[in-house]
């Protein structure tokens, strides 16, 4: 798998050389395409060349309307079968974009998990199994309720 990764933090030298030890040392390094640009324009960018994804990962800026702009560009470009991962939709804004594919008819789910990860998916494939921690109890923000929680996780 290869792995495209924007962020415009990577810009900033420091961090740019950061990131790149940390992929080194994970051993990694080869399957990940750093883009210090923002999206969605970085999207569209990429999307020229001919990349389609089927496993997209939304984790940008969490303010409105940013989560919804970035689900937008993104699906635009995404495989017949494709899985989209959102963190933190523990953040109203956040699930906007998962709220986007569930009105345009893709098949979503939400973790357990502190920050809340949800997944949309279409096509032949189907969000991983999940087991919440047993010692947690979990509640379901108002904001997220009209999505059901994962698959459990057996055995």
């Amino acid at each position: 798998m290869l792995l495209d990764v924007i962020d415009p933090v990577l810009q900033n030298q420091a961090m740019l050389e950061s990131v790149r030890r940390s992929l080194q040392h994970a051993g990694v390094a080869d399957r990940v395409v750093l883009h210090d640009s923002t999206s969605p324009a970085g999207i569209d960018q990429l999307a020229r060349s001919g990349r389609r994804w089927g496993f997209i990962f939304i984790d940008g800026n969490h303010e409105a309307p940013h989560p919804l702009f970035d689900t937008a560009a993104a699906v635009e470009y995404a495989e017949p079968d494709a899985l989209v991962a959102f963190h933190d939709l523990a953040s109203p804004d956040v699930a906007q974009g998962l709220e986007y594919l569930r009105q345009r008819g893709w098949h979503t789910c939400i973790y357990s998990t502190t920050q809340i990860i949800g997944a949309a998916w279409r096509g032949h494939v189907s969000p991983p199994a999940h087991a919440p921690d047993p010692r947690v109890a979990w509640h379901v923000p108002k904001h997220l309720r009209q999505f059901p929680l994962a698959p459990t996780a057996t055995g």
